[in-house]
């Protein structure tokens, strides 16, 4: 780690004594979803309504350790995600990424997972819908149901995961 890289980790590690512990908590459990990440996601693995999560996502977009990016909130850098990661120990945040990417893909048809496959490629509703021979309405119920299934909110999301 450069100088650079260890002043910058400092700094991060005195924002987040600063913070609250519920978001500390929240942050914790978004590091090990990603750099990016969507409430539904993050309420999910906490076991809490969206809208519980609004004080924490305040506190960090006015600590400046994420943003907003469309429907997901971001990292501000890397270097803020690997601190925060940091910060809990290994095995939590082994058993988060584990919980993330077992059961969830598995909830999903055949065909679900092959129209999430197509998403992470970047086809539009209607070049998935003439590949896999289904109406576009169809495409889109079936993105509807990968969403709930998934706990997220758009098709960035869904195109990460898909990878």
């Amino acid at each position: 780690m450069g100088e650079g890289d260890h002043h910058q980790s400092e700094q991060v590690a005195a924002v987040l004594a600063g913070l609250s512990a519920p978001t500390r908590r929240a942050l914790q459990v978004a590091s090990a979803i990603g750099p990016a990440f969507g409430l539904a996601e993050l309420a999910r693995l906490l076991d809490c309504r969206a809208a519980a999560l609004l004080p924490a996502v305040d506190e960090a977009l006015a600590a400046g350790l994420v943003t907003g990016d469309g429907d997901v909130l971001v990292f501000s850098h890397e270097t803020v995600r690997a601190c925060v990661e940091a910060s809990m120990p290994r095995p939590v945040a082994v058993a988060l990424r584990g919980e993330l990417t077992r059961p969830r893909w598995e909830a999903l048809s055949e065909q679900e997972r092959e129209i999430a496959r197509l998403v992470g490629r970047a086809l539009t509703n209607q070049q998935i819908a003439r590949r896999i021979g289904r109406s576009p309405h169809t495409v889109n119920y079936h993105l509807r149901q990968i969403f709930r299934k998934l706990g997220i909110v758009s098709r960035v999301e869904l195109a990460s995961f898909a990878k």
